[in-house]
């Protein structure tokens, strides 16, 4: 499918390929296109290709990561544009434009998707450099050289990336002094394969959170708190899936309690998070829920805790992402912010860090919460002067 207000689209404009000398492109008009799905539009571009003997009018379409099989279907969809594009102009009165040409544009094409577009006779332009054109008398054929760094497609904070992020803000943060890690010994850590775990790092990279001495270096944590606060800002869940229950009793006593029941039944202990995972002096609004990760049966879970499904609700059942269920960067892993493996009243929970970013998925004052927590994390990290 033709992708929609366009990364791709906005990444060619924003530095063209190199052409060969006397051609150029000059835009003419964008074209929207309404579609269902996510996105809801896609944008195409009238432009002309400008050279020596005058002016070729084309209709560009956008495709990342283009496939040989792809090119008929999205010729198809150009031309089908261009003559709705000629009887829109006619009906209006105005002078119909000439036909236009349709051409592809791509990140980077393989040769078999340069033979694709040649036999299904619609142009071509990549992200190198590459141009295959025939229109009248006019034919180009430029092989690209440059290079396209593909983009990357996760999510920094979800699933195993979220691993990466919650051991470095669960673990490194808290050295005392930020020893360099490579990508290797962080994939170990986490549990990932090097080739995915250091595509990951590179993101943390640029967005400043990482830092190295040299490209071959290895990684150290640089701005804990703008990775914790970005977690935050992303909105990302560790849940997949959220129940809410109205709980009896919700005093520390109660939970724990409940917990040691649940756990001598089911040989499993929830995790909690939300306002069942709140030190004292970490409490900084009331009135939020309690809550539990628990990746067993419900049944179990809810006797335990007396939990019934009415409102209001006061008790969240998190259902984990089973990536993140792991001491590997997962939940489970041990907190250098809270250096118990449970707090001080017996109960099992979160990290700091992944506390605030749960609270900060909550409405109402589930953000100021988070927010306060930035604060706590931020005075429980260590003074560090690395050496230079």
């Amino acid at each position: 499918m033709i992708e929609s207000h366009n990364s791709l689209r906005d990444a060619f404009w924003a530095q063209p390929p190199p052409l060969p000398e006397g051609i150029d492109l000059a835009r003419v008009e964008p074209i929207a296109v309404a579609r269902p799905g996510r996105g809801g539009t896609a944008v195409y571009d009238a432009v002309d290709l400008v050279t020596s003997a005058g002016r070729v009018p084309l209709l560009l379409g956008y495709q990342s990561r283009l496939l040989a099989s792809q090119v008929e279907k999205l010729r198809d969809r150009l031309v089908a544009l261009g003559r709705q594009r000629r009887e829109r102009r006619l009906a209006e009165g105005a002078r119909a434009p000439a036909e236009s040409v349709p051409v592809i544009v791509t990140d980077s094409a393989g040769p078999s998707v340069v033979d694709a577009c040649r036999r299904a006779g619609v142009g071509l332009l990549d992200q190198r450099g590459t141009l295959r054109l025939q229109a009248g008398g006019v034919f180009v054929f430029v092989e690209g050289k440059g290079k396209v760094e593909r983009p990357w497609r996760g999510r920094l904070f979800a699933g195993k990336a979220g691993r990466i992020v919650r051991f470095l803000l669960t673990t490194v943060a808290f050295e005392p002094v930020t020893v360099p890690r490579t990508a290797q010994v962080i994939a170990a850590a986490c549990e990932l394969s090097y080739v995915y775990t250091h595509g990951v790092l590179i993101q943390l990279e640029r967005a400043g959170f990482l830092e190295r001495r040299s490209p071959h270096g290895g990684f150290r944590l640089r701005d804990p708190l703008g990775l914790l606060r970005a977690w935050i800002a992303s909105g990302e869940r560790t849940a997949l899936a959220v129940e809410g229950f109205y709980a009896p009793a919700t005093t520390r006593d109660a939970l724990l309690a409940a917990a040691q029941r649940l756990a001598q039944g089911t040989g499993n202990a929830p995790l909690f998070s939300l306002a069942s995972a709140l030190e004292p002096e970490e409490i900084h609004v009331g009135g939020l829920p309690q809550g539990a990760y628990w990746t067993g049966e419900l049944p179990p879970l809810i006797e335990a805790f007396g939990l019934r499904r009415t409102t209001p609700h006061n008790f969240l059942v998190l259902r984990p992402d089973p990536v993140t269920w792991t001491t590997a960067g997962g939940l489970l892993m041990a907190d250098a912010a809270r250096p118990a493996a449970v707090g001080a009243d017996g109960l099992r929970r979160v990290s700091l860090a992944q506390l605030a970013a749960d609270f900060a998925t909550l409405p109402g004052r589930g953000r100021e919460q988070a927010e306060f927590l930035v604060g706590v994390y931020a005075k429980r990290l260590p003074y560090r002067l690395d050496e230079p």
